[in-house]
């Protein structure tokens, strides 16, 4: 049976603004919680919701975000999602 990881991604997101000048204080830590989708050497993508396909035991993302691999500061798996039979 296919294992789908939920995780817990602490990252930082960059700074922007809307005005002429950038920020001074660098914002809050982001924390998503979700599937993991794909990892590869550029980014992660983490789904907060999913289709979930019962035949195949795999995820479908709905809604998630690329998290830069660079933007990560901690990464925790906190286990793996199957159907119950």
């Amino acid at each position: 049976m296919k294992k789908n990881p939920v995780c817990a991604i602490l990252w930082s997101d960059a700074a922007y603004s809307f005005e002429e000048k950038l920020p001074t204080e660098l914002p809050l830590p982001q924390l998503t919680l979700g599937f993991i989708i794909d990892i590869n050497e550029t980014f992660t993508h983490i789904a907060t919701d999913v289709a979930y396909d019962t035949s195949t035991h795999t995820l479908q993302s709905r809604d998630g975000i690329l998290i830069p691999k660079k933007a990560i500061i901690n990464f925790r798996k906190i286990g793996d999602y199957n159907e119950q039979k």
